[in-house]
């Protein structure tokens, strides 16, 4: 099915407010756009974006936290208005009130301290119970009140290793959200001062992103059931941990006919 009149550009950690058409005031704070395919004169598409998001849904799943357009865990769809997406479904599970304050609480941390996320640095150093991302779990989880200490040190590894992954490919071109380097083949088949050069310069470049685009999904495991009055066209799909702490491959669908697009996930 590749049959694009003009190059699809790829738009690596697009802005939210160029990606949705916000009603909720938290919804900024559960999705985080990924990556846009911008279409430009496609026979089937026009001039039609679509966009890779990373769901935050605490990682206990209810059907009544995201309602009638996320039914099940494994999926998730959004309107196309305009040229974004639009969510018309209430979120509502625990702790959404205070998404927000964590979020920036988290970005304050990150922008406060990026000379020392941007330093290369082994595991060991980096995972300490006193390392400076280990304050940042502490420091956000403290500065919220009723929050469940697990769901805010997720968030906050999410949101950081987001943030990061966005920073390092500002900076240098390649997506990899690593913090540490490894340090199994140092002396072995290389020098630590070697592993350290190319630490930030490591990783996929944008147009790596993108999985059997449009062409024929790759499922991880087995094929997902698709309701038949369903016509939908695929995409593609890109690894949700290339941007953040998240597992998952990312299915995207486009449903022609109701002018929605369909997220499926998969997880290793």
């Amino acid at each position: 099915m590749n049959n694009t009149q003009e190059p699809i550009e790829i738009i690596p950690f697009p802005e939210f407010e160029n990606t949705f058409n916000s009603i909720n005031s938290n919804e900024k704070f559960v999705f985080l756009p990924l990556v846009t395919l911008q279409f430009k004169k496609h026979s089937e598409f026009e001039n039609k974006s679509f966009y890779f998001v990373s769901i935050w849904d605490t990682g206990d799943y209810e059907e009544s936290f995201f309602n009638e357009f996320r039914k099940n865990i494994r999926c998730i769809k959004f309107k196309l208005e305009n040229n974004k997406y639009f969510y018309p479904e209430k979120l509502n599970f625990p702790f959404v009130s205070l998404l927000p304050e964590a979020y920036h609480l988290t970005k304050q941390h990150f922008q406060q301290n990026l000379d020392y996320f941007l330093e290369p640095k082994s595991y060991h150093e980096f995972s300490s119970e006193k390392s400076i991302f280990n304050q940042g779990r502490e420091f956000v989880f403290n500065s919220l009140n009723g929050i469940d200490k697990f769901e805010s040190s997720y968030y906050y590894e999410r949101i950081t290793q987001y943030l990061y992954a966005k920073e390092k490919y500002n900076l240098f071109d390649k997506i990899n959200p690593e913090f540490t380097y490894s340090e199994t083949f140092i002396g072995i088949t290389t020098t630590e001062e070697e592993v350290i050069s190319r630490f930030n310069e490591e990783g996929k470049s944008k147009n790596e992103l993108i999985n059997n685009l449009l062409d024929t999904p790759e499922w991880l495991q087995s094929p997902e059931e698709i309701p038949e009055k369903l016509n939908l066209i695929f995409i593609g799909s890109v690894y949700e941990g290339d941007f953040t702490n998240g597992s998952a491959e990312i299915y995207l669908f486009w449903d022609k006919e109701n002018d929605e697009a369909y997220q499926f996930f998969q997880w290793t």
